[in-house]
């Protein structure tokens, strides 16, 4: 199986039904829960290839180290966010996984155009599988690789299954080679969007390497997770879920400017817009509800009798107390601990509070990894 097994793992007659939403979201915050983190998986070799990934990210790349990863926003020609990623920068490849985007390669073999001296692989492109065997080299293997992530209090579990060292030692936003239980090499990196312990492997597709992830997940009571429940544990700890977060809005709107290098001297895409932004007169807010009170999208947000904004996006009702939306707020309005006022779904009125992040404490800030 590929990369659908996780897609298809839970798949019912209703995928969002509240039940297994709810079962879903207590694999990411209670074991482990996997998904496919990647709408695009691009690799990037040769000599110039730090050219290239300046001239298309968001964030420095000049003096990244190798073996690290990192998330960075690429912006489009006007400064708007045109996705987020997800970098990973090897001794002799850089890997970017996209959030949103599948022509991430069509945009990066563009930036590459003018240099010999490098090559881009649609690592995620249909093509003729590799043997298991094959080294992580995405030309070897006919372009067919596969994205796995893992993220929970219980995935450092997993991770210590795939290297040969101290799993502790691999640090957040490191990244090592690994060697594949069927064989073959692949990459692993610690990072995730949830707040818990998070890794992200990359594998060619013939090694199996996500029913691997699942059969470990099931093992530790975890499993397979879909869109609603990884968006509301991704909320939870404010991380841009992309375009959701992004349409219709600045870089500054959306909170996303901890993801561009603001000092950057050189040229790259977007930032001559960047520079002319003004100061935002809203933002993004998380505001929670009374369990099943969570106003629709598009429902203003009323500061004593004054329309302060709106709902932009309404997460899936899980185990807890409260429900989970976004705001965009007018400012001063966009900031935590104020108690504002919505409409319910049954037309009376809700009281709705600005939250700071985390909403949850993530049970792995209390976990130690190989305790």
């Amino acid at each position: 199986m590929t990369q659908n097994t996780i897609q298809n793992s839970t798949q019912n007659t209703n995928e969002t039904d509240q039940t297994t939403v709810a079962q879903q979201y207590a694999h990411l915050r209670r074991t482990v829960g996997v998904y496919a983190p990647a709408a695009g998986l691009v690799s990037v070799t040769g000599l110039e290839r730090g050219l290239v990934l300046g001239r298309i990210l968001a964030r420095e790349s000049e003096y990244v180290e190798p073996n690290t990863a990192r998330d960075s926003l690429i912006l489009d020609p006007d400064g708007g966010v045109w996705d987020a990623v997800v970098h990973i920068e090897l001794d002799d490849a850089s890997w970017l996984v996209s959030q949103s985007r599948s022509d991430l390669a069509d945009l990066v073999r563009t930036a590459a155009q003018d240099l010999d001296e490098v090559a881009v692989f649609d690592a995620g492109e249909a093509g003729e599988a590799g043997e298991a065997g094959d080294a992580l080299d995405p030309d070897a293997a006919g372009g067919a690789y596969t994205a796995v992530a893992f993220e929970g209090p219980a995935a450092w579990r997993i991770a210590a299954l795939l290297v040969d060292f101290e799993v502790s030692s691999l640090v957040l936003h490191g990244a090592t080679a690994v060697e594949l239980a069927a064989g073959g090499a692949g990459v692993l990196a610690r990072i995730g969007s949830t707040g818990e312990f998070g890794y992200l492997l990359i594998a060619p597709r013939s090694a199996g390497a996500a029913d691997w992830v699942l059969e470990q997940a099931a093992a530790l009571g975890g499993g397979a997770v879909q869109a609603p429940a990884l968006a509301r544990v991704r909320a939870e700890a404010r991380h841009p879920q992309i375009p959701a977060y992004s349409r219709g809005l600045t870089v500054r709107e959306a909170g996303l400017e901890w993801l561009v290098g603001w000092n950057r001297e050189d040229e790259f895409r977007g930032a001559a817009a960047l520079a002319g932004l003004p100061d935002p007169e809203q933002g993004l807010i998380h505001l929670t509800a009374p369990s099943g009170t969570a106003p629709a999208v598009g429902t203003a947000v009323h500061a004593g009798g004054q329309v302060v904004g709106a709902v932009r996006e309404v997460f899936a009702t899980v185990d807890t107390a409260d429900d989970l939306v976004l705001g965009l707020l007018a400012k001063p309005f966009d900031v935590p601990g104020l108690t504002l006022r919505g409409t319910g779904p049954d037309g009376a009125a809700v009281a709705l509070r600005t939250v700071s992040a985390p909403v949850v404490v993530p049970l792995s800030w209390s976990e130690r990894i190989g305790g």
